[in-house]
């Protein structure tokens, strides 16, 4: 749906040329300002309050001579095109069963409030791995701890933005997500404290081979933009709190890193798997990173189907 609204605002438009969006029972609209800024707006009758902006999204309140009321959100910085796009669709998908046009305002100002954070255009943008480590574990909650745990227990128990030692851990299970460039033949151990544990454990591994950006294959933008349209506006938050640990901004750079899943994995990290152990690695030794041979980790290997049923 994102994509909707991106290619709407890329096509152009002139200078305060506005278009509908959502319902039709809501006055949304897309356009540009009077300044050539991408603007979203909603029109109607309501109580106005105030609105602070952010540093790249200036937020204006108008009163037209018949006394309707404009609340307007203007992208001053238009490298982050991208996150403007999907913050618009929030908007309206977040209204859209809203009849009061109060409660309408109200809304738009608490969505914009949650959204305002991954508004940073000086903020350093994520690097390839960390694209696809996170990938790799939206994948996981997408596939996985969603379908078995449903969405507010998935979220709960996705802890690697926390920078926890587990990726997901929920009642007695713990599950450690990797994602690995097709073709390479280790898997990187970041801490002693990732595999170790008393209670036994699963390791995913996700092979992704990068594609060219025309290919219709996974991208981190999409991947979010995916789950947010399945999210009620609490979850969509707990789920904008996490991003923003990751350093996540919906940058429009991001869609040029395109992969095809090549490959899915589980092992049972269980008694014997080959990993070190806190009990095992002399104290005075604080940190440890270490690569894991896949081919050696066969013995381990559990069958996809089983883990995912």
């Amino acid at each position: 749906m994102t994509d909707n609204i991106l290619k709407r605002f890329l096509e152009g438009f002139k200078e305060e040329h506005f278009i509908r969006v959502g319902s039709k029972r809501h006055n949304l609209f897309i356009g540009k300002d009077d300044e050539g800024r991408y603007c979203y707006e909603y029109r109607g009758f309501f109580s106005p309050v105030k609105i602070v902006g952010s540093k790249p999204l200036v937020v204006n309140q108008y009163k037209t001579d018949d006394n309707v009321f404009i609340l307007r959100f203007s992208l001053d910085y238009n490298d982050l095109i991208g996150c403007f796009s999907a913050f618009c669709e929030d908007l309206t998908t977040s209204v859209d069963d809203i009849s009061d046009e109060n409660i309408v305002y109200k809304t738009l100002a608490t969505r914009y409030q949650a959204w305002k954070k991954l508004f940073k255009p000086d903020r350093i943008g994520m690097s390839e791995p960390e694209i696809q480590g996170l990938i790799g574990e939206l994948l996981f909650m997408r596939d996985y701890a969603i379908p078995h745990w449903g969405i507010d227990k998935a979220l709960d128990s996705w802890t690697g933005p926390e920078k926890t030692h587990k990726d997901f851990s929920y009642k007695d299970e713990w599950f450690e997500v990797k994602t690995i460039t097709t073709g390479k033949d280790t898997v990187r151990i970041s801490s002693i404290e990732q595999l170790d544990s008393n209670v036994d454990g699963t390791l995913f591994i996700y092979s992704l081979e990068k594609m060219s950006p025309s290919f219709n294959g996974v991208k981190l933008n999409d991947l979010i933009t995916e789950l947010l349209t399945t999210f009620s506006m609490a979850q969509k938050d707990a789920l904008l709190n996490k991003l923003v640990l990751f350093g996540f901004d919906f940058n429009i750079a991001y869609d040029n890193y395109v992969y095809a899943i090549t490959d899915k994995s589980a092992f049972s990290v269980s008694k014997n798997f080959p990993r070190l152990e806190r009990d095992k690695v002399p104290m005075p030794i604080s940190k440890v990173l270490y690569d894991i041979i896949i081919t050696e980790l066969t013995p381990y290997k559990i069958q996809i189907d089983s883990v995912w049923n």
